[in-house]
């Protein structure tokens, strides 16, 4: 999926709730019981990732990751 001028894959069980108008994005859980990660961009337009706990970020390349969680 696309978020802003960035790629996001999620792995399996991981679903996003985004606000472009904040440019603003959480990954939850299927079952939105937990918040595993927290993205925005900030006023230079660099991408900050606040992760919560249980999740892998994988850098796959310029503005590309993957999100999974630590199961």
């Amino acid at each position: 999926m696309k978020f802003l001028d960035w790629k996001i894959e999620l792995g399996e069980g991981l679903k996003p709730y985004i606000d472009l108008n904040q440019k603003r994005m959480a990954i939850l859980t299927e079952g939105d019981d937990d918040i595993h990660l927290t993205m925005e961009l900030n006023e230079e337009n660099h991408m900050l990732m606040r992760p919560r706990w249980n999740v892998n970020i994988l850098y796959k390349g310029e503005k590309h990751v993957y999100i999974t969680k630590n199961d």
